[in-house]
């Protein structure tokens, strides 16, 4: 059995510590950003519809869809961690567009041991995002939007892949040709239901994780003369997570122990900003800085830059996009790619 490396697992993943690194919780890939775009800008990008559609951030976006975009992208990261996505956004005259991606997280090279500390083999997990944004432009300047998701994780032979499912909802408004402002609800119900009675018994059968709900707004501004953007954004999270408490119960003359299951709900603050700056017709600059816990800046701020390149591909515009991500308090880095294709 691999129950010793299982625990190291399920300690990284779902951390007992609720009040603290709100990345403990479930689902904390699908808060890591998507693509290089968007992450080389902090994931500042509620409100930001002018370098491609990316409805992963507010489904509303996906009304803002011109011309039929393809993207795809993975990450080079350390502790045998890979991230990946694949993203395309098309119309749906006369004013609706359609984005749908695909969002992909693993670990790799698990040393699996017996519970004495014998080595048996290794193995990896992972865990998928299937969603699909719809946008609608009802006026001029308001877009709306909706999303669908599909979860799955993979996480360990002897315990059920979860399967969950989760909706976004958002907004988007146009004030003047340069200012717009966003907001959005993301990851309404979404959460996974496993059970590990297989590998620790009927103690933990059965068990619940949700995802944080989140409430996003962002605000983005551009500078038309300069060919410089500027996005800020605002989250505030909503954390649920199910403690186990065990205590000795001596009221009946025999010991016994007594379990029970209590849910505690937690708070977080974000603040996200980033940059985008056209150097060149055909070369962008971007930037970025997000903190994921404002309670904790120290510990959760990460920044960011990246690059876009325009390819000189005659009949269809082709980007290749790279963003460089210091992960909290340096304790790893990112390198993250992606081919863009427009039709």
């Amino acid at each position: 059995m691999k129950t010793a490396s299982l625990l190291l697992l399920i300690s990284c993943f779902f951390a007992g510590d609720v009040m603290a690194q709100s990345g403990g919780f479930a689902g904390a890939y699908t808060r890591m950003g998507f693509g290089p775009r968007g992450m080389g800008m902090g994931n500042a990008m509620t409100a930001v519809h002018q370098h491609g559609v990316f409805a992963h951030y507010n489904p509303a976006l996906a009304s803002t869809v011109e011309s039929t975009q393809f993207d795809f992208s993975a990450s080079s990261m350390s502790f045998d961690r890979s991230l990946n996505m694949a993203n395309v956004a098309f119309m749906l005259p006369p004013n609706a567009g359609i984005n749908i991606g695909l969002l992909h997280a693993g670990v790799s090279d698990f040393d699996g041991r017996t519970t004495s500390g014998v080595p048996t083999d290794q193995f990896s997990t992972n865990e998928f995002s299937l969603f699909f944004a719809f946008g609608l432009n009802p006026g001029e300047k308001l877009s709306l939007g909706f999303s669908a998701k599909l979860l799955y994780a993979d996480y360990f032979d002897n315990v059920d892949s979860p399967l969950g499912f989760g909706m976004d909802i958002g907004l988007l408004y146009k004030a003047s040709s340069q200012l717009t402002f966003g907001a959005a609800v993301q990851d309404i119900f979404s959460s996974y239901s496993w059970n590990t009675s297989g590998v620790f018994g009927g103690s933990l059968a059965n068990r619940t994780d949700s995802f944080p709900t989140r409430f996003k707004f962002g605000a983005a501004y551009e500078f038309q003369d300069y060919d410089l953007l500027i996005s800020a954004d605002i989250e505030t999270r909503s954390q649920s997570s199910e403690v186990i408490n065990r205590r000795i119960n001596t009221d009946t003359g025999r010991p016994g122990v007594i379990t029970s299951r209590e849910d505690i709900v937690t708070g977080s603050s974000q603040f996200r900003l980033g940059g985008s700056y056209g150097v060149h017709e055909r070369i962008d600059l971007r930037a970025g800085f997000d903190i994921g816990d404002l309670t904790e800046i120290s510990q959760s701020q990460r920044a960011s830059a990246g690059f876009s390149l325009w390819l000189p591909v005659p009949n269809f515009d082709s980007y290749i996009d790279y963003t460089f991500v210091r992960e909290p308090e340096g304790i790893s880095y990112m390198h993250v790619f992606a081919l863009r294709v427009q039709l």
